[in-house]
């Protein structure tokens, strides 16, 4: 399967559904967010890095990858019971997370990590924690374009009689 993803779609298509399953967040956004002045309830999603991953390569010429991804739950640090709800709320995004395609042609996200994120020093004033995973994707143009002649029938032969000269020697299988 060709999984010929679009970054910025994918970004979209995220973005998007962390909004539908969680409308009383007040933000949902990615790298733009002021991070000072932010209104929160929030949910910051950011692409951390690209992974290659030669092991799983389609046999499209494209370029396999697993994406790692961060979305990174902040809550002011003067809301009531802070420590547990940020701790609630980034549970429910990681379960929402989880397998989720994201209405792409990727691989069911594997959540990697939900813990606190203090990495940010923007962030003094509030608590966070961060749910990651991991998504397999292919970038690049697909060689198989589903253009040229598809086969109807499979002919099969055992070595050492295959090849040209032997076609009378294979037998049809089952069509396709």
């Amino acid at each position: 399967m060709s999984r010929t993803v679009d970054l910025n779609a994918m970004h979209d298509a995220i973005l998007a559904q962390i909004r539908e399953d969680f409308p009383a967040l007040v933000t949902v956004g990615d790298y733009n967010e002021d991070r000072k002045d932010l209104p929160v309830p929030a949910v910051l999603v950011e692409l951390i890095d690209l992974e290659g991953a030669p092991d799983e390569d389609p046999g499209t010429e494209q370029v396999p990858f697993v994406s790692k991804w961060a979305a990174r739950v902040v809550l002011g640090f003067r809301t009531e019971s802070v420590k547990r709800e940020v701790r609630r709320l980034a549970a429910a995004l990681g379960v929402k997370i989880h397998r989720q395609r994201w209405g792409q042609t990727v691989s069911p996200a594997q959540v990697t990590y939900i813990g606190p994120d203090a990495f940010d020093p923007e962030f003094d004033k509030f608590e966070v924690w961060a749910v990651e995973w991991d998504q397999q994707i292919d970038l690049g143009a697909s060689v198989w374009t589903g253009e040229g002649v598809v086969p109807e029938v499979v002919k099969v032969g055992w070595a050492p009689d295959i090849g040209p000269g032997n076609e009378a020697d294979y037998s049809d299988s089952v069509e396709v």
